[in-house]
Formats: C-alpha cells, sequence, structure tokens
C-alpha cells in the first residue's frame, strides 16, 4: 500500500493488558486526550531508516504473534512486513497446504479510535490464496471490515464466496449473522493504486472505493474504541 490516512475521533477508552481472541490479539494502549486526530503516512517519505523507526514514528507497530485458525494456522512475522518502492508491502509465504502460514500485519498502537475515516491507498496482489484486509478491531464482534480474496476478484465460489470486494460488518452479539455485501471492482485492482475508504460515525459504516460510495450499513455499528489494522 502506498499511503495510509486515518481521520479519527480518539476516545477515552482502552483494552485491558491483553485481549485475546480467535481472530487477532491486540495489546491494550494508554488513552489520549479526547479529540480529532489525523494520521497520515506516505510511504514514499521512508528514507531506510529502519522499518521500526518509521513506522513507531507515524504511531503504527508490526504485529508478531500465531493464530491458531482453521483450516490453516498462520503466524504474523516481522520478517514478511517491509516498504518496497514506496510502498508498504505485507507478504503471505506460500506453502504446500501444510504447517503454519508466515503473514503480516500492521496496526496503530491506538486502541481506543471511535469513529472516523479510514483511507487505504493499495495495489493488490495478483497471486490465487490471499486475503487482504484493512479494518477496524476491538474483538471479533466489534469489527469492521474491507477484505479482498485474491483468488475471488471476479468469479466466486458456489453459493459460500462472492466475486467482488468484501465489505462487513460483525455481528454485536457473538452467535448472530454479519452484515455483509461484494461489490464488483469495476477495474483490476492489481494493475494500479486505489482508494478504499471506511467511514464510521455513531449511526452507520460507509464504504467507498476511489471516492465513490458503494455501500452503507446501519445494522451491527460498533459503539465503542478500536484499533485499525491491515493484514494478509
Amino acid at each position: 500500500m502506498r499511503s495510509l490516512s486515518l481521520l479519527t475521533l480518539l476516545a477515552l477508552v482502552t483494552a485491558g493488558p491483553s485481549l485475546t481472541c480467535a481472530k487477532h490479539v491486540r495489546r491494550g494502549q494508554n488513552a489520549p486526550l479526547n479529540g480529532v486526530k489525523t494520521l497520515d503516512v506516505d510511504f514514499t517519505t521512508y528514507k531506510g531508516e529502519g522499518l521500526s523507526t518509521f513506522l513507531d514514528k507515524h504511531s503504527l507497530y508490526v504485529s508478531n504473534y500465531p493464530v491458531d485458525s482453521t483450516p490453516i494456522s498462520h503466524t504474523f512475522v516481522p520478517s514478511n512486513v517491509d516498504i518496497v518502492d514506496g510502498a508498504l508491502r505485507l507478504k503471505v509465504t506460500g506453502q504446500s497446504g501444510e504447517g503454519d502460514v508466515k503473514s503480516a500485519e500492521v496496526g496503530t498502537y491506538a486502541s481506543n479510535i471511535r469513529y472516523g475515516t479510514f483511507t487505504t491507498i493499495a495495489k493488490l496482489t495478483p497471486v490465487p490464496g490471499v486475503c487482504f484486509g484493512a479494518f477496524t478491531y476491538t474483538d471479533d464482534n466489534h469489527e469492521i471490515d474491507i477484505e479482498a480474496l485474491s483468488s475471488y476478484y471476479w468469479t466466486g465460489y458456489r453459493e459460500s464466496v462472492p466475486p467482488g470486494l468484501e465489505f462487513t460488518n460483525q455481528p454485536l452479539v457473538a452467535g448472530q449473522q454479519s452484515t455483509n455485501t461484494a461489490v464488483p471492482y469495476g477495474f483490476d485492482p492489481t494493475a494500479d493504486f486505489h482508494n478504499y475508504t471506511i467511514v464510521w460515525n455513531a449511526k452507520s459504516s460507509q464504504f467507498y472505493v476511489d471516492g465513490k460510495l458503494r455501500k452503507t450499513f446501519t445494522k451491527s455499528v460498533p459503539q465503542i474504541g478500536a484499533s485499525f489494522l491491515w493484514n494478509a
């Protein structure tokens, strides 16, 4: 991804010392003062000062933990995150179908973001088998997702996986149905960089692609503080 832009409202909401969930692990952070905060990260400004130094300067961290998911477990490893040719690269290491998959994740130190506009400028991989996500996250029941499945950009899988770019509000109560849709890209997402945006407020989550509104959800809208994560 070439750049990130987060215009967020930071509320006094903090996680505990650690928060462990089926999909993610987050470390709690101290809450800053209330107010609107803007975080802009332009990876073309990276001068080789070291990935951790650059990301830390922009209030971002690299994940390093295993995820016991099914059917294949995976581990977020720092070595799969890099800045190449002015873009942040999240790499998924290929494997034969057995064993742990090495993948990548970057997130905000702030875990108390409540409402905001989150734009990611990204070029997606042409290699099948990768799931790229850009999303707000508190726990598995407070999450707003943009997901791109590289095997299903243009064709789906039976009735279980529709083709296109997926937008999701996870259910606020465990076991309930998520609010989800998939929309056609209208372009080749692997050929160039495009803008993918979530606008989150108290009443809705809106999803934009290249500045055009593609979907609005008013159901299962989170009302508590979150982090913002990017992973593959």
